[in-house]
């Protein structure tokens, strides 16, 4: 069984790879073709290469982390979720670039308007096994119980609902001047204009789905599970916050869709530390430190920019006022990162890191009492206890040097 699951997780990553492969081909090619269009806006091409390229890294991210964890004892499951996953997702840019070039070239073209289908046929799916799907069996692969099969088979019975009519809607494929080959002509139109409907509540109710299994598990869940759910969560929140602020008028573009895909690509890979627990407690630590910084530089820019704007009333009638004003912001800015940076991530510490913030206080405390300590078993008794403490090591063994050189 060991060696069945390996095959199918090599076979589906090579097919993934193949499917990448075709796609930033044929996305070059139809690039090249925009390129030769003078109407067609630089914005458009920088925004379509970056959704490619980033569409490319992630599922090929998936399909990298699916293969280590399917071939890994104890990991097999969450490893296909996240093959699957990456594999449906991969169809949908296969679908729209690879046929979209495919139906240019000959848009009667059966095969070309099947290929073409991929794309708004895989949406309800694709995006539902990238993070909702996954979310629903971390970190063990399965349900959080049996009483979730009735509303997880509802969800799915809806989302495989809207990709049918999606199927044999009969027509155009996307406002195209193609052909869907598999459309159903006696489908009655209100049927049809179920799709979309579909799709958006599925992806809706499944996503809710997702964050309520992640909270019934986090507050069941041991100090192991409740670390793998940290990282989980903070590599989902890095993806869902940038994908919502990306579409919004006059603040989102590339610059979100980029960071939208780091965290997609992080998403996996906190998959993988979790399920393996390779430097599983180290997530407070980023958390830490990640929020220290953050709050960090949004209160020196703060400080930065009241300074600039008091220092410009005081000095306006001074030669140079701006430039002194300016310069003088900085170095007030500069004189109060340390003292900052210090205050806050002490504070983090206590709040978020708070193992790593006790084990510094115990170190430091048997640092004060060695300081006055000549009994060497108390001392011994004392390291023992500290380190115990601090680091928890498996086992523990003192050497000490005797007067004579023996141990």
């Amino acid at each position: 069984m060991r060696g069945s699951a390996a095959i199918v997780a090599w076979v589906t990553t090579l097919l993934m790879g193949v499917t990448m492969f075709w796609t930033l081909t044929a996305g070059g090619f139809l690039a090249a073709m925009a390129e030769g269009e003078a109407a067609v806006d630089e914005g458009v091409l920088v925004l379509s290469y970056v959704a490619i390229g980033s569409i490319v890294a992630v599922t090929m991210a998936y399909a990298t982390v699916g293969l280590i964890l399917a071939t890994r004892t104890g990991g097999g499951r969450v490893g296909a979720v996240l093959l699957a996953g990456g594999l449906s997702f991969a169809a949908i840019p296969f679908g729209y670039v690879v046929g979209g070039m495919l139906v240019l070239g000959d848009p009667m073209d059966p095969v070309s308007n099947a290929v073409f289908l991929l794309g708004p046929g895989g949406i309800p799916i694709g995006y539902s096994m990238i993070l909702p799907v996954l979310a629903l069996v971390f970190p063990h692969g399965t349900l959080p119980s049996w009483r979730w099969r009735l509303p997880v088979g509802a969800v799915a019975a809806v989302l495989l609902a809207s990709t049918l009519i999606r199927i044999f809607t009969p027509g155009e494929i996307a406002g195209t001047a193609s052909r869907n080959p598999f459309g159903i002509d006696a489908m009655p139109a209100t049927v049809a204009g179920l799709a979309d409907l579909l799709a958006g509540l599925g992806i809706i109710a499944v996503s809710v789905l997702g964050v309520a299994a992640v909270l019934v598990r986090y507050r069941r869940g041991a100090i192991v599970e409740r670390q793998q759910l940290r990282w989980f969560a903070g590599a989902v929140l890095l993806a869902v916050v940038p994908i919502a602020i990306s579409p919004q008028p006059g603040i989102g573009g590339p610059i979100w869709i980029l960071l939208a895909s780091v965290g997609l690509l992080l998403v996996p890979v906190s998959v993988g530390i979790a399920v393996t627990r390779y430097r599983l407690y180290e997530i407070d630590r980023l958390i830490s430190r990640g929020l220290a910084w953050a709050v960090l530089s949004g209160l020196l820019v703060a400080v930065y920019v009241a300074a600039v704007l008091l220092l410009q009333g005081m000095l306006e009638g001074v030669t140079q006022g701006e430039t002194l004003a300016v310069a003088a912001s900085t170095l007030l800015a500069a004189a109060l990162f340390q003292p900052l940076r210090g205050r806050l991530q002490r504070a983090m510490d206590r709040r978020f890191d708070r193992a790593r913030y006790d084990g510094e206080r115990t170190a430091a405390a048997f640092a004060q009492r060695l300081r006055d300590q000549t009994d060497m078993e108390t001392v011994t008794d004392d390291l023992s206890r500290t380190a115990g403490a601090t680091v928890a090591p498996q086992t523990l063994a003192i050497w000490l040097r005797r007067a004579g050189g023996a141990r």
